[in-house]
């Protein structure tokens, strides 16, 4: 009875065979909500015949393995695309957080009339334009009545609001560089750390594949990898080496992974990962425990080996060094030089001029001896300058407060004093030289007398108040020949009009990803209908076959009892 045997075999391994598709239909219906996972499908062939008495029996089919929908070039589009994507959408959350900190809403569309107004200065100023419009505005307003208190401590009020505005700005701007320098140390950790997983995932590939299948293995590899891809940029491959598995014979092949041009992982196993160097704010390499940062400090990133060919291309890491080493540094310095300028253009011409008079003399002064004065109305500090009507300048030896009534110093003139004579204070900086950033001189603050408005100490003199308001329209060459206000401005829409660049890029980017995920979707992910249907198929052919195997036992059965009779 061996072709009757033949029979019942075959039909055993078909039953084997359906159930083995049943079970994977279900392994795919329970991954049908998982992003990760690629559709898998039972390869089957016909088995090899069984030679009888009459030529060759059908064995049924055979399982020769589970194929995967994967297709590798596709994943590696998707992986280096997804790269691209991750570094626009880093970069434009790290610059929408700038346009934050600088405190206003920035003009994207410098094509727009609105746009090229403001990058010509006429209009759409904000924040900062405002605030400097409005100092020179004050200094305006002074001239028209140069002895006023009040018009005197609007323009100071003036000038602390911009100083604070590019104050804060700086400040600002500093602390989101600290904290994206904190950001690359953990995505350095997070791309070790995914280095590590790639590694161990990559041996469970290799073994598998000889030994059975590595699909489950490799959903996981390329979930994992295309996690890792939107760091940095990846390349990979599994390739033949020279070792031979023990068991099977047969060559393995070993992964090898790429990241920013420098291969990490060599068949199959990790040579070189990640690092941060650190600079201070000297440039010098430093060291830090812990990796915790200081104000000031710089963060770059390296590989362990060959650091000379590592180069980033796209993803998060190379997102936040390009906007903290381009577009917020760049900023930044753009500001403070704008700022510089302001103080020592408004300095300059500030110690040109003279204060309200700050003494009269309570004596006639021959130039010699101390200075009998009646109550001072303003401190002075050794070297400071008096100017009197006559021309002659006496320079303070001493300190003196409010209300003294003599003063020790020197004096230089042609002309004695006359009791009577009014003194002003000249030389006097508009803001501090000395000072980090913008800051008004605390001795003017503090006493808005001491604002060099006049020209020679006349109380009614206007003359430097208006030659300090038309700084505003004046060209500095310091800043490419633009005004201050254009300076100002041209950074802002700048800055914005790379914000809109990089938004648009990202929405671009971001349709091209979509459309090969929808390509791999259709490609590798499950369809419960079809899983359904190909259930009844495997279902009924299951029956089938164990219907065949209950008429084959009866046939024996039958074939028995007709041999035993």
């Amino acid at each position: 009875m061996p072709g009757l045997t033949g029979t019942i075999n075959m039909a055993r391994v078909s039953l084997q065979a359906n159930q083995r598709a049943i079970e994977l239909a279900g392994h795919n219906l329970a991954n049908v909500s998982n992003p990760a996972y690629s559709r898998q499908r039972l390869n089957l062939q016909t088995a090899h015949g069984i030679p009888v008495e009459h030529g060759m029996q059908g064995a049924g089919v055979e399982v020769t393995g589970i194929d995967q929908y994967r297709d590798v070039l596709l994943d590696r589009q998707i992986a280096n695309e997804g790269s691209v994507l991750a570094y626009l959408e880093e970069k434009q959350k790290i610059l929408q957080y700038a346009q934050s900190m600088i405190g206003q809403d920035l003009d994207r569309t410098a094509s727009s009339p609105e746009g090229k107004a403001a990058s010509n200065g006429v209009s759409g100023q904000m924040g900062l334009g405002d605030n400097l419009a409005e100092l020179f505005s004050s200094l305006q307003a002074l001239s028209t009545n140069p002895s006023s208190q009040a018009y005197r401590q609007v323009v100071v009020f003036k000038a602390q609001n911009l100083s604070d505005k590019f104050n804060r700005i700086d400040f600002r701007l500093g602390e989101l560089r600290h904290d994206l320098n904190n950001e690359v140390v953990s995505m350095v950790d997070d791309v070790n750390n995914a280095i590590t997983f790639l590694e161990q995932i990559g041996h469970l590939i290799s073994t598998h594949k000889l030994l059975s299948n590595a699909n489950d293995y490799t959903d996981k590899f390329h979930h994992r990898l295309e996690d890792l891809s939107k760091f940095i940029d990846v390349q990979f491959d599994f390739k033949p080496v020279a070792e031979v598995d023990p068991v099977t014979g047969t060559a393995m092949e070993k992964l090898s992974l790429i990241v920013g041009g420098v291969e990490v992982i060599e068949k199959g196993d990790i040579v070189s990962k990640l690092t941060v160097v650190i600079k201070d704010a000297d440039g010098n390499t430093v060291t830090r425990e812990n990796d915790q940062l200081e104000r000031g400090d710089t963060v770059y990133v390296e590989t362990i080996k060959s650091p000379e060919k590592f180069r980033l291309s796209s993803g998060r890491i190379k997102a936040v060094i390009d906007a903290r080493d381009q577009s917020v540094s760049g900023f930044q310095a753009s500001m403070n030089t704008i700022s510089e300028k302001i103080k020592e253009r408004i300095n300059l011409e500030h110690i040109k001029g003279a204060s309200l008079p700050v003494l009269e003399l309570a004596s006639i002064f021959t130039g010699t001896g101390s200075l009998a004065i009646k109550g001072l109305s303003a401190d002075l500090s050794a070297g400071d300058q008096l100017l009197f009507a006559n021309g002659g300048v006496f320079t303070v030896a001493e300190d003196a407060g409010i209300g003294s009534t003599e003063l020790n110093g020197t004096y230089a003139g042609d002309f004695p004093l006359a009791m009577g004579e009014r003194a002003a204070l000249q030389n006097l900086e508009f803001f501090d030289a000395e000072a980090q950033g913008l800051s008004v001189n605390e001795r003017i603050s503090g006493n808005t007398a001491l604002l060099h408005a006049s020209m020679g100490g006349d109380a009614g003199n206007n003359e430097n108040a208006l030659n300090l308001a038309q700084i505003i329209d004046e060209k500095q060459e310091a800043l490419n020949g633009q005004t201050f206000s254009e300076a100002i401005n041209r950074d802002i829409v700048g800055f914005g009009q790379e914000l809109n660049s990089v938004e648009t890029q990202a929405l671009d980017q971001g349709t091209v990803l979509r459309m090969l995920d929808e390509h791999r979707t259709s490609i590798a992910g499950v369809s419960i209908d079809e899983e359904m249907a190909n259930l009844l198929v495997f279902q009924r052919a299951f029956q089938a076959n164990a219907k065949l195997i209950t008429l084959l036992d009866g046939l024996i059965g039958d074939s028995i009892a007709i041999i035993s009779n």
